[in-house]
């Protein structure tokens, strides 16, 4: 007897330790970014406050991890897989009870009672239950019984109702960090889209109301030479209808600008309506790109790989689990009771139960149909690798195409830039009207705008190809300028007094 317990005993220390190994590789060094940090804190509720004076790029993003509602949602999850995966591996429960009674004409009667249930990860399961009863002072029973059961075929080890429970409830909480990882990267790609887009809006306002202020000169240059003769009526004309349209652009710009700020402010959780200087500028770093790099990179980093990893592997637990319930059932028995009144007695016995399922054909079906999903996942698996190297591909020659925009822009800033001094020029010699100069220097203006533009769609090529390749897209953001210095204080006047005398001695 005192073997069998011995050699059981071991069997349950074997499977709890099987059971627990490898519950701490939750994540690549690359994916971890704060998931360990999130509390219930997270969840507390923020109204919106008002927006800050300027606001940098980083700052902003900082303000949508802490302040974004749909972002809650990955926080949520994580948090709900966290204690899932907690309650998952407290694997004992105890009830404790007592109940007192006193009838007509007899003493008051006492009960104390406790049950200890403990699942084990090799499918065993120990009981443990007393009894404690009292009548009056004179009369008292306990009575202490403990069972166990360890299944030998179905139901065992790996295929264990506690080791299942725990596994899924790991393979849960690791999918919620990559889902909260992959949440994160979604929510800085946007924000990172919102806050240029707002910049591009304000640049706009600016070269439309420069417009607006060149087309209402014209008016008024085109009157005075309508005037004296120089020109047609038509040429006034033309000019204020230039005018009309350039007023009806500002105030369509004017309308866009604002939108965009309002999307920020919503993403941002600060009060719709206000309005930040955002003062970070694109950084323009043109980096050479190797596909067969960057796709071996994706292959290995990206997380929706892992995440299909991870449904192949509770594939293959159902499958497990499905195999098991279709063998035999073998369970090893024992049991040992105590009991005491006037007297102690106690009993023990070890045995073994069995039983064979017969006809059953749910139990092939469910085997069958577990096999059939796991044919699925892995499937899955490999179309998931096929997407990752056709998003890497993609992202690759739109950061390409956005590079070669960029040198075509700068190209044309340079052409505009010389077209705006030869106008100056021939304006001068009287070769040219000023309606000319007017021109060149709205498409120079147009130019640098769309450099600008062309500049913002690579930083933000490079951004969508550093989340394709499963790289935390946090380290691109621009680096925050750091602050003046204060000016420096001008040295104190040497002192023109004359030194007091020093004291002899």
């Amino acid at each position: 007897m005192r073997i069998a317990v011995v050699l059981l005993a071991a069997a349950m220390v074997l499977g709890t330790a099987a059971a627990w190994a490898g519950s701490n590789a939750d994540l690549r060094p690359e994916w971890s970014v704060g998931q360990d940090l999130v509390s219930a804190a997270s969840l507390a509720v923020t109204p919106p406050i008002a927006a800050p004076k300027s606001l940098t790029l980083r700052e902003a993003v900082n303000l949508a991890l802490a302040r974004n509602t749909g972002f809650r949602a990955a926080i949520n999850n994580l948090l709900s897989a966290r204690e899932a995966l907690y309650v998952a591996r407290k694997q004992w429960h105890l009830v404790l009870t007592t109940t007192a009674t006193k009838d007509q004409g007899s003493d008051l009667s006492t009960e104390f009672g406790g049950a200890l249930d403990y699942s084990l990860f090799t499918g065993a399961n120990f009981s443990v239950t007393a009894e404690l009863d009292r009548l009056g002072s004179q009369e008292s029973s306990d009575t202490i019984t403990a069972n166990v059961r360890q299944p030998l075929l179905a139901g065992a080890g790996s295929a264990s109702n506690a080791y299942e429970s725990v596994r899924a409830a790991r393979n849960a909480y690791r999918s919620a960090l990559l889902e909260y990882f992959m949440s994160r990267q979604n929510l800085i790609l946007s924000v990172v889209n919102s806050y240029f887009s707002v910049v591009q809006q304000r640049e706009s306002v600016k070269i439309q109301k420069e417009r607006v202020q060149l087309a209402e000169q014209t008016v008024k240059e085109m009157k005075i030479r309508l005037d004296e003769g120089m020109i047609i009526e038509v040429d006034l004309l033309n000019a204020q209808q230039q005018l009309a349209s350039a007023q009806a652009a500002e105030v369509q710009t004017k309308q866009s600008y604002e939108e965009a700020m309002d999307q920020l402010m919503l993403q941002l959780g600060l009060k719709i309506g206000g309005v930040s200087e955002l003062v970070s500028e694109v950084e323009y770093r043109p980096e050479p790109q190797d596909l067969e790099a960057d796709t071996q990179q994706a292959l290995k980093l990206r997380p929706e790989l892992r995440l299909a990893e991870l449904a192949i592997e509770n594939g293959e637990a159902a499958v497990r689990i499905a195999r098991s319930h279709r063998l035999p059932t073998l369970d090893l028995l024992g049991s040992w009771q105590r009991f005491s009144n006037s007297a102690t007695d106690s009993t023990w016995s070890v045995g073994l139960g069995a039983s064979v399922p017969i006809g059953a054909r749910e139990l092939q079906q469910n085997y069958l149909e577990s096999q059939w999903a796991l044919l699925l996942a892995r499937q899955s698996l490999e179309d998931t690798r096929q997407q990752v190297v056709a998003d890497i591909r993609s992202q690759v020659r739109a950061a390409g195409a956005a590079q070669l925009q960029v040198d075509l822009a700068d190209q044309g800033v340079k052409i505009a830039d010389r077209t705006v001094l030869q106008s100056k020029r021939l304006v001068e010699e009287d070769l040219r009207t000023n309606r000319d100069l007017l021109d060149a220097q709205n498409n120079l203006r147009d130019s640098k705008l769309g450099l600008l533009n062309s500049k913002t769609n690579y930083f933000l090529a490079m951004m969508r190809l550093k989340v394709a390749m499963g790289l935390d897209v946090a380290v691109a953001l621009p680096q925050d300028a750091p602050p003046a210095a204060p000016p420096a204080q001008p040295a104190p006047a040497p002192s023109t007094a004359p030194e007091p005398p020093r004291s002899k001695g």
